[in-house]
């Protein structure tokens, strides 16, 4: 026994030497960063020795940090060297996956050392920089199909993360221009691009007009002050709103700020938010905008016949909400006058009107006045908050759909309605052109721009209200080149995804639950970093812009997705959803059925969160009274479509 006991011993001095033996080696060697630290749990430990890791990176690379040099403190000093410890701690945070972990001793006293070979950096930075590259091409994309909010905030997240590397003049793009320099300007030129105008004020709201370009924007984001507080607007298909404290003398002249920084929706991508959080903001002064409220004399309101009288030119008098009597033919979907891709007004007023006066389906002729009738009184009522009194315009359903309406924040009509009124395939009529602004004000206000779409039935009552699409994702659908897709179809797409977005906004669960089949597969994404150099474990997909996060998969049943999406609901003052670009499968093999693989761009905002990803469904809309989703995918933004979800995931030929 005493023999075994003194081998023990042996081999524990022995073991302890070499131990020792090899921490020298590394660090001596000149081959790795490291660091040691102490605590009572093995946790507390490894934090010191993480601290004690970044300061020895920081003081080894604080000289190569030349773009750090110029930025400044309060007081006028610059303390280069704790701005470099804060900027290496966005790598400690997020993207230091490789760094090895030494544990000695036991608690109450814990010794941890931490190391990585000096290599590893730079193979951190190039990845920094490739993701930054990644968000300009996601940006340039952004921008030409305008919108305009995504574009400044992958500008300026794409030159804040280069700012934070060693050597950011050195980063250069395709041309061999130097992005440091080239994004501020880009990032200015869109500002530059942006105006804004008065419409019309409204009791203490103030109708404004977006344009880029002198094209209407899909989506903008902006903040302004109401005389009390920062506000939050958000601005759709070229209008968006703002809402002053009652009795505010603004004395003729508002001003908002547009966002570019978006720091808020960085809160799921740890990198991006820690250097967002480290490194001084760009200030651009042309963020701010001044508009001076300047009264216009109020255009004519024009209702849109889709009768075949309207078509040969026979303009049939109609009396709408506002008191003006005038018909308009209806445009059809190749009517290139009407498309918002061909407006070239001078002013936001004249190119916002363009957009409205987008195109609609063809129709069979149909009793419009009638109509144009029902719409018109519920829009008197909603300008007169005077609810009750159609409720008989309504059914059971729509009734309900209406009051969740009007309890959807605080509601107005926006511009002048210009009403265009078309016959659905199934025989029903959807009345489009009627936009409203919904402020909401528990804790930061926060405004949006909706278009609402009402469907009225055979009697002529309401059963369907919704928030349209929006003009990029009703472009993807109307005007996609598919052979054998009829108007009713692309319709009926539109359709369901109208009443999809409208559910979430105005909490119908009780629909969400009719919808989804009881054996959907759900999956929702989250950013995860990867264990041992980056590979990607079971359930894993790598996938995400900087190639080395992975996106980690749960999958829900449909009662734990409802039941998680009801203590949502119940935790919100509010959701609003915003679709953008689209790509949509017919699925041949199911020719038989109508069985739609759709994948689109989804941004979500809430009064807890917000995110942008994109949304994929497999729909069985066979059956249009009743479509079921079979499957539904969300996954954060990515830059390669390839890379997200679609039918071939899950249906194999």
């Amino acid at each position: 026994m005493r023999l075994r006991y003194i081998v023990i011993l042996v081999c524990s001095i022995v073991s302890g030497a070499a131990f020792s033996q090899n921490w020298n080696n590394i660090r001596n060697s000149g081959e790795y960063y490291y660091g040691e630290g102490y605590g009572k749990t093995e946790a507390e430990a490894s934090a010191a020795a993480m601290a004690d890791l970044v300061s020895m990176i920081a003081t080894t690379v604080s000289s190569e940090f030349s773009g750090l040099e110029e930025e400044t403190s309060a007081n006028g000093n610059v303390d280069h060297k704790s701005k470099v410890v804060s900027c290496v701690k966005t790598y400690s945070q997020s993207t230091l996956t490789n760094v090895e972990k030494w544990v000695l001793g036991e608690e109450p006293e814990v010794t941890v050392r931490r190391y990585m070979k000096r290599s590893e950096l730079s193979k951190i930075y190039e990845d920094r920089i490739a993701k930054a590259k990644d968000m300009i091409a996601i940006a340039d994309e952004s921008l030409q199909r305008m919108k305009v909010d995504m574009a400044l905030q992958y500008y300026y997240w794409a030159y804040t993360l280069i700012r934070s590397v060693q050597r950011p003049n050195e980063v250069k793009d395709s041309n061999g221009k130097c992005l440091v320099e080239r994004l501020p300007l880009k990032i200015a030129e869109v500002l530059d691009n942006i105006k804004v105008e008065y419409d019309k004020k409204d009791g203490d709201c103030v109708d404004l007009l977006f344009t880029y370009n002198g094209k209407p924007v899909s989506s903008l984001d902006f903040t302004y002050l109401d005389g009390r507080a920062e506000c939050q607007g958000t601005a759709k298909d070229g209008r968006g709103m703002i809402e002053m404290i009652p009795g505010y003398d603004a004395k003729g002249m508002y001003h908002i700020d547009i966002e570019y920084q978006y720091k808020g929706q960085a809160r799921g991508d740890a990198e991006v938010s820690g250097v967002l959080n480290v490194i001084p903001g760009r200030i651009f002064k042309n963020a701010v905008i001044d508009i001076k409220a300047v009264e216009k004399e109020a255009p004519k309101t024009e209702i849109a016949q889709t009768s075949e009288n309207a078509t040969m030119g026979t303009d049939m008098p109609v009396t709408a909400a506002s008191g003006t009597s005038t018909a308009a033919k209806t445009a059809k979907p190749t009517d290139t006058t009407a498309t918002s891709n061909t407006t070239t007004a001078a002013s936001a007023a004249d190119a916002v009107k363009a957009l409205i006066a987008a195109a609609t389906p063809d129709s069979a002729a149909f009793d419009t006045i009638s109509y144009v009738k029902v719409v018109s009184q519920v829009e008197n009522a909603i300008s007169k908050k005077a609810y009750s009194s159609v409720m008989r315009c309504f059914t059971v359903d729509g009734l309900d759909m209406f009051n969740r309406l009007i309890s959807y924040g605080k509601g107005r009509i926006v511009g002048t309605p210009d009403i265009k009124l078309y016959k659905s395939a199934n025989g029903n009529v959807v009345a489009r052109g009627l936009q409203m602004a919904f402020s909401f004000n528990r804790g930061s206000k926060k405004t949006f721009v909706e278009d609402v779409v009402f469907t009225l039935d055979s009697l002529k009552k309401i059963s369907s209200v919704a928030f349209g699409l929006g003009q990029i994702a009703t472009n993807d659908i109307m005007n996609r080149n598919a052979s054998g897709w009829s108007d009713g179809t692309r319709e009926q797409i539109m359709e369901f995804m109208e009443n999809y977005k409208t559910a979430y906004c105005l909490q119908r669960l009780d629909y969400i639950r009719s919808i989804f089949a009881d054996d959907a597969i759900i999956i929702i994404g989250n950013i995860v970093k990867p264990k041992h150099g980056g590979a990607a474990v079971h359930n894993e997909r790598q996938i995400s812009i900087e190639g080395q996060d992975v996106i980690k998969y749960n999958r829900y049943s449909k009662d734990q997705y409802l039941d998680n999406l009801a203590k949502c609901f119940r935790n919100n003052e509010f959701i609003n959803l915003r679709f953008t670009n689209s790509d949509i499968q017919w699925l041949e093999k199911y020719e038989k059925e109508k069985i739609f693989a759709i994948q689109i761009g989804q941004e979500y905002n809430s009064s807890t969160y917000g995110d942008k990803g994109f949304l994929f469904l497999l729909v069985d809309m066979t059956n249009r009274d009743e479509p079921q989703i079979k499957i539904r995918t969300w996954q954060p933004n990515e830059v390669s479509t390839d890379k997200l979800y679609n039918a071939g995931d899950f249906y194999k030929d």
